[in-house]
């Protein structure tokens, strides 16, 4: 009898670890894929239930690697990148830090980066199952 309930204990076991494996596989297929320039809005929006902030973030990290604009639904080659790591502004008196914001072409992408980043389930790959798919929104334009 415990031989039998420690043998479906260690099946379970098993099958968690498969299932961990092939959540972050798939999360690591989503980042290759959204590499890519051109990538639609509804694929991009169905991929994002499927990865966790790290991913989001290698997916601009990589971006940025390869020239590309850090947000995965624009195509805009980075051109004229500033070299330093800080913007001073005259006006505001203030001196801004713009690592993150030098992944992008624009500061409409930053921001709908920074948007999506937001919604973007921070719960265990594998556990995604089991909760409600979320929607997301993308960032208007206009604002």
């Amino acid at each position: 009898m415990t031989t039998e309930k420690g043998e479906q204990l260690r099946q379970q076991l098993i099958a968690a670890v498969v299932k961990k494996r092939a959540a972050i596989a798939r999360a690591h297929e989503i980042v290759v894929r959204l590499l890519e320039p051109g990538i639609p809005e509804p694929e991009f929006l169905s991929l994002l239930c499927e990865i966790g902030p790290p991913n989001y973030s290698d997916i601009v990290d990589e971006r940025e690697i390869n020239k590309l604009c850090g947000y995965p639904l624009c195509s805009t080659v980075l051109e004229n990148v500033p070299k330093q790591k800080y913007s001073i502004s005259a006006a505001k008196n203030k001196v801004y830090d713009i690592t993150e914001r030098k992944k992008f072409c624009s500061g409409y992408c930053f921001k709908a980066s920074e948007y999506i980043k937001s919604q973007v389930p921070t719960s265990p790959l594998w556990l995604r199952d089991r909760e409600t798919r979320p929607s997301f929104q993308l960032l208007q334009r206009n604002t």
